[in-house]
C-alpha cells in the first residue's frame, strides 16, 4: 500500500488556487481530459490538494468527486489502478471530510473491482477499503456496506459480508441499534443453503454478531419467519 507522497507526487502542482469556480474548473478539466495521461495529471493533483490544499477540496467535494468517480469507474484500467491507489492516501488524508460522498464512493469501488480478475486492480480496491475502514467514522460505512453485501455476488459479496463482520465487532458496543438494524437484514437473507466463501462469511458474520449480542441474535430472529430462526440454530450449531 502506497504512501501519498511515493509514487504520487506530494509537492503542490503548481500555484494553489483560491476561487472555487476556477480551482474546480481546472481540475475538472483535467480529470475529464480525453488524454488519460492528463486524467492522471488530474489524479496527481487531486492527491497533492488533499494534502496542500484540504480545505478547498472539501469545499468543492461534490463536482471534484463526481470527476474523480468517473475515474475509477472507467475503461481505461491503467487509469482506474491509478484511481484507486491515489483513492487511499486521499482517505487517509481527508478521512471523516469524506463523508458526504461515501454513498457514491462505495458503489464505484466494489461494484467492478472487487470482482476483477485484475489482481492489482483487486488489490487496490480492497486495500481503499480497508482504509476507508481504519480512518473513517465505521457507522458511516454500515449502512452501504450491508446494501452492496446484499446485492453483488461473486468475491465482492464474500469480501463486503466480511467487513461487516468487521464493523459489528467495532461498532456494537457503542451503537448497538444500528447495527442490529442494519446488520441482522443482511444475516437474515444470507441464511440458509450456502456453500464455499458466501458460507464461510455468514459464519464470520453470525459469529460476529452472537459474541456481541448473545441470546439476543435468537430473540430477534423469533420476530423473523421461522425458517429464519431455523436456519439460524442450525448455523450457531455448527459453530459450538
Amino acid at each position: 500500500m502506497r504512501e501519498p507522497n511515493s509514487k504520487y507526487s506530494s509537492k503542490p502542482q503548481g500555484p494553489i488556487i483560491e476561487d472555487k469556480a476556477e480551482y474546480i474548473r481546472q481540475l475538472t478539466a483535467l480529470l475529464e481530459s480525453k488524454d488519460f495521461r492528463e486524467r492522471i495529471k488530474g489524479l496527481d493533483q487531486l492527491v497533492a490538494d488533499c494534502q496542500h490544499n484540504p480545505s478547498m477540496v472539501i469545499r468543492s467535494l461534490f463536482p471534484v468527486f463526481d470527476a474523480f468517480r468517473d475515474r475509477l469507474q472507467e475503461s481505461n484500467r491503467k487509469v482506474n489502478l491509478y484511481a484507486l491507489e491515489a483513492l487511499q492516501g486521499m482517505v487517509r488524508l481527508l478521512k471523516d471530510d469524506l463523508s458526504g460522498v461515501l454513498n457514491h464512493l462505495v458503489p464505484a469501488i466494489v461494484d467492478n473491482h472487487l470482482n476483477s480478475k485484475n489482481r492489482a486492480v483487486y488489490s487496490a480496491a480492497t486495500g481503499a477499503l480497508c482504509e476507508l475502514v481504519l480512518n473513517l467514522d465505521n457507522s458511516l460505512l454500515l449502512e452501504p456496506f450491508c446494501f452492496k453485501a446484499r446485492v453483488l455476488s461473486g468475491q465482492a459479496k464474500v469480501d463486503l459480508i466480511e467487513k461487516v463482520a468487521e464493523l459489528v465487532t467495532e461498532l456494537y458496543p457503542r451503537r448497538p441499534q444500528l447495527v442490529e438494524q442494519k446488520a441482522l437484514p443482511l444475516l437474515w437473507g444470507l441464511l440458509g443453503p450456502s456453500s464455499g466463501s458466501v458460507h464461510q462469511a455468514t459464519t464470520s458474520l453470525c459469529q460476529a454478531l452472537h459474541h456481541q449480542m448473545g441470546p439476543g441474535l435468537r430473540q430477534s430472529a423469533a420476530s423473523q419467519p421461522p425458517s429464519v430462526g431455523r436456519d439460524l440454530n442450525q448455523l450457531l450449531r455448527t459453530m459450538s
